[in-house]
């Protein structure tokens, strides 16, 4: 990568497994999107692989398109190193086996591995990065295309004015700083930390502190977690988004 850092790269890593395939059938309701599936009844015939899962625990996505044909995804949430593609596609045939969902063909498949927070590059540098060269991976989730696609006009715009205004003709190091400077403003970079001070929570839950976080998580006024999940919370909203969630969980969540 030729962005630089002057910090060690140290990130949580998201790691999954996809497939769209055809199947024989499979048990979801055509009209629902499965979002986060943390159960693990599908590994009590396998007490190995379920002490792992009860470790580092992963959760399943389903997005079916007709009775026959679905997208599934087995996903790490975030974990330091990440896991295995191995491990994660072991978890997800053990899935797919106890639900009764037998693949007759892969149309495609998708092997994800996304590092989650870190340090930002060095602001400014010479070179300019955008999407995940230039951190804009959710440190808590993983996701990145809406913020990068929301992202490009704000540096295509920052490079039109700087070239067309009275600094035009000027270093290409000082462009780059000019980009740098409209990609991360303090308050993205504020957000940021916040993200990362949540990524640094779930690093250290096991499955029943993950499924006891999202519980209380999923149960606050949707704009709180809406606006967290696609980056439009910023302090000092994230201040009272913290002070819900808190307020929200159970005494063993808050002392987690």
């Amino acid at each position: 990568c030729l962005v630089q850092y002057d910090k060690p790269y140290n990130p949580g890593y998201q790691v999954a497994y996809g497939i769209v395939a055809e199947v024989e059938e499979h048990p979801f309701d055509v009209n629902k999107m499965i979002f986060m599936d943390w159960r693990d009844s599908h590994l009590n015939g396998n007490t190995e692989l379920k002490e792992r899962n009860s470790k580092i625990p992963t959760f399943l996505y389903a997005m079916p398109f007709s009775s026959d044909r679905i997208f599934l995804e087995e996903t790490s949430l975030v974990a330091r190193p990440g896991l295995a593609m191995g491990d994660i596609q072991e978890r997800m045939v053990a899935r797919l086996r106890h639900l009764g969902i037998k693949v007759k063909s892969i149309e495609e498949d998708e092997r994800c591995v996304i590092p989650m927070g870190g340090p930002l590059p060095v602001l400014p540098q010479r070179v300019v990065g955008i999407g995940g060269t230039a951190g804009m991976v959710h440190p808590s989730t993983g996701y990145m295309v809406a913020r990068t696609l929301a992202a490009a006009p704000v540096v295509a715009n920052a490079i039109v004015q700087y070239l067309g205004g009275p600094k035009k003709g000027a270093l290409g190091n000082e462009l780059s700083a000019e980009v740098w400077k409209d990609l991360w403003p303090i308050e993205r970079r504020r957000q940021r930390e916040f993200f990362c001070f949540g990524m640094d929570i779930l690093l250290k839950l096991d499955l029943p502190g993950t499924r006891r976080f999202f519980s209380a998580f999923f149960d606050l006024e949707p704009r709180y977690w809406h606006g967290f999940l696609s980056s439009r919370l910023f302090l000092p909203e994230l201040f009272f988004f913290g002070l819900s969630l808190f307020s929200n969980a159970s005494h063993t969540s808050r002392i987690e």
